[in-house]
């Protein structure tokens, strides 16, 4: 397989065996971004906060730089448009406190969701390491996870991506699909700029004729401009493609 310039995980979740490229980088704490709306998305739906992923939110009429996210929002779009204003109104709503109670049931990273409610998992204090997520991940995609079956299969449904793209900010990256016949891809991008390096995530999970995997693809590129838009994104998919999973 080609090298994997961060942390990749990937957990077959029959077997539980667990493929790590770096142990080092692979337990380092960052910031999750927008990965995030994967836990937050079970919290506000299993508060109540979010009734349904097609819950109507009126958008404010606050201009936002990513065009897609000037418009009314469900849930199910907010994930796939990554809509951070959406998020950042369910956020207000659940509240540090009861946040951080169920980031602890998730055993999510750090589980601080302290300081500006809008901003914790933006560069705030929130952190979570790849193994932390794969782990989260694994439960998620096994039914582990202390919410109803109901707001599982509702956020596993937000995460299934097209045939041959992954839904970013840059609606449908073609990422050189399609993919195998029977293949499925599940996933959230998480983007973080920072001038230490911009740390890119994706994780999710395949269903391939091969098995179930839940896998996580973090990088934290080098000081300056990232050699591509998402280089998690594009070295997971060719991560997946090398183990003849996509």
């Amino acid at each position: 397989a080609p090298s994997h310039p961060g942390c990749f995980l990937l957990m077959d979740l029959k077997t539980g065996e667990v493929t790590r490229n770096d142990a080092k980088k692979c337990a380092k704490r960052m910031v999750p971004a927008s990965t995030f709306k994967v836990p937050h998305a079970l919290i506000a739906l299993e508060t109540g906060v979010v009734s349904s992923t097609d819950d109507v939110r009126k958008w404010d009429g606050t201009k936002h730089r990513v065009e897609m996210w000037n418009q009314d929002q469900t849930l199910d779009t907010a994930m796939r448009r990554s809509a951070v204003w959406f998020f950042q109104g369910t956020a207000k709503q659940i509240g540090q406190q009861r946040m951080e109670e169920w980031l602890k049931r998730f055993r999510y990273g750090n589980a601080d969701a302290s300081g500006d409610i809008t901003r914790f998992w933006l560069g705030g204090p929130l952190r979570v390491s790849p193994d932390e997520q794969l782990d989260f991940l694994a439960r998620m995609y096994r039914g582990e996870l202390p919410v109803s079956p109901r707001t599982l299969e509702a956020v596993r449904a937000t995460l299934v991506q097209g045939p041959d793209t992954v839904a970013s900010i840059r609606d449908g990256i073609n990422m050189g699909g399609p993919w195998k016949d029977g293949a499925v891809l599940s996933a959230k991008t998480g983007t973080y700029p920072q001038a230490e390096g911009d740390i890119t995530w994706l994780v999710g999970h395949v269903t391939s004729p091969r098995g179930q995997y839940v896998f996580v693809s973090a990088v934290q590129s080098p000081p300056g401009k990232s050699p591509s838009p998402q280089p998690a994104l594009a070295s997971a998919i060719e991560a997946l493609k090398a183990r003849g999973l996509l």
